[in-house]
């Protein structure tokens, strides 16, 4: 195992540094930079020229990429380039801002989990049957909808007919629902096909013809053989979706105003922060490693078919 981990990471290691140069040298190709957008034509330009010079927008990029790898090694994702940030550090806005969106990820992922999987089986065990059509026909709703028309559409039924307050973040209950839910959806019906096709796929197995035989009770034939292979493709879905989840969406965040690690890198893009950009690149890439690892190693644990010094 040891031997297994030590590829995955050195695997991840080079995985970030591709990651970290794509999107370093892409930022910078963008028009402009954080001081020429529209919140600084009334500035004077000598003063927004001293800035850049502060900043060391001016040094050639190469230079550029070199110190910020002279940062990053230190730990150090730098420091804000909005002045309504004050001067922020990156780290502090991430540490500030990850935890209602994993949170609120962590919610969603528990959701997704338990309501997912069990229509999963149930379609699986219905198959052909009314029951099973209604499921597919959820999952292939919730999978082919854009997230943020999911999003609309329940802004629009939950606060335009039932009179739900979502124009500002409030740490209660019924602020949590929509985030949690519309983030879930998708999941949900990506766990539903695939436990679905799993299961079926298991339930043609011999050994569970010969459980069948010996007579052992349905419930366990279902749960303690037919489920523990049928959870192999969840469980490699599982990496990315916590990685996705837990680190906050975009879109979702946004949109209800949640004021979450998603919602800064959006305004970040918009205001060219190239810092507060690069920051959640680095974060988001690295949790995505980990959480890839973790989920190879859980899989290797329950199914003892996958081997870990391959």
């Amino acid at each position: 195992m040891g031997w297994y981990i030590l590829k995955r990471l050195i695997a991840g290691i080079l995985s970030m540094i591709v990651l970290i140069t794509v999107a370093f040298f892409m930022m910078h190709a963008m028009p402009g930079d954080p001081f020429s957008v529209d919140d600084n034509k009334k500035v004077d330009p000598a003063v927004l020229d001293r800035l850049r010079d502060k900043y060391g927008l001016t040094k050639p990029i190469g230079e550029q990429y070199l110190d910020y790898w002279g940062l990053l090694l230190r730990g150090d994702l730098g420091i804000s380039l909005k002045p309504e940030k004050q001067d922020q550090t990156v780290n502090s806005i991430i540490a500030e801002t990850f935890p209602l969106s994993a949170q609120i990820g962590a919610y969603a992922v528990i959701l997704s989990l338990i309501v997912g999987i069990p229509l999963g089986i149930l379609s699986a065990l219905r198959r052909g049957k009314a029951t099973d059509l209604s499921i597919m026909a959820f999952a292939t709703i919730g999978i082919s909808v854009p997230t943020f028309v999911i999003a609309i559409l329940l802004m629009w039924l939950f606060s335009s007919r039932l009179g739900m307050q979502i124009s500002h973040w409030e740490y209660d209950f019924q602020h949590y629902i929509l985030p949690v839910v519309c983030l879930s959806l998708g999941p949900i019906a990506y766990i539903a096909r695939q436990t679905r096709s799993s299961m079926l796929e298991a339930l043609e197995q011999d050994y569970i013809r010969t459980a069948r035989a010996k007579g052992v009770q349905e419930w366990k034939v279902i749960v303690k053989h037919a489920l523990k292979n049928a959870l192999t493709p969840v469980i490699t879905y599982l990496g990315p979706l916590v990685a996705g989840l837990l680190t906050g969406s975009f879109i979702i965040e946004n949109t209800f105003s949640v004021p979450g690690i998603g919602k800064y890198f959006v305004e970040s893009v918009t205001g060219r922060d190239y810092s507060m950009i690069m920051g959640i690149v680095v974060f988001f890439g690295a949790f995505v490693v980990v959480c890839n690892l973790l989920s190879d190693i859980l899989l290797a644990i329950i199914d003892p078919r996958v081997k870990l010094d391959r």
